[in-house]
């Protein structure tokens, strides 16, 4: 059977998925939740700061298709753990929910 990587989408509190995402860059990762930086994403289950679980994963950067999904590939090689989520999904979902905020006061 030969498996391959595919979009899904899924409805999630943002606010969670921030809470416990890891934002990998090169070489190293950040927390989002309390901004430590210099995190080895392969190997870290946990912030060292703020000792939040990760359970989300996502790319700073954006890079061709090809590139992305290598990169996704290796990564769930080293962490079959971790969801992978869109860098661009979360900060436009921050985005509307800071909006909503605004309004709800």
């Amino acid at each position: 059977m030969k498996h391959s990587m595919i979009r899904v989408w899924n409805e999630l509190d943002i606010e969670t998925v921030k809470r416990h995402l890891l934002i990998a860059g090169e070489l190293t990762a950040n927390c989002e939740n309390c901004q430590h930086l210099g995190i080895d994403f392969a190997k870290e289950r946990a912030c060292p700061q703020c000792r939040t679980e990760f359970r989300y994963i996502c790319f700073r950067t954006k890079s061709n298709k090809g590139e992305e999904f290598s990169a996704i590939r290796r990564l769930k090689e080293k962490r079959p753990d971790m969801i992978i989520v869109d860098y661009e999904d979360i900060k436009h979902a921050s985005g509307k929910s800071k909006v909503h905020g605004l309004f709800d006061k």
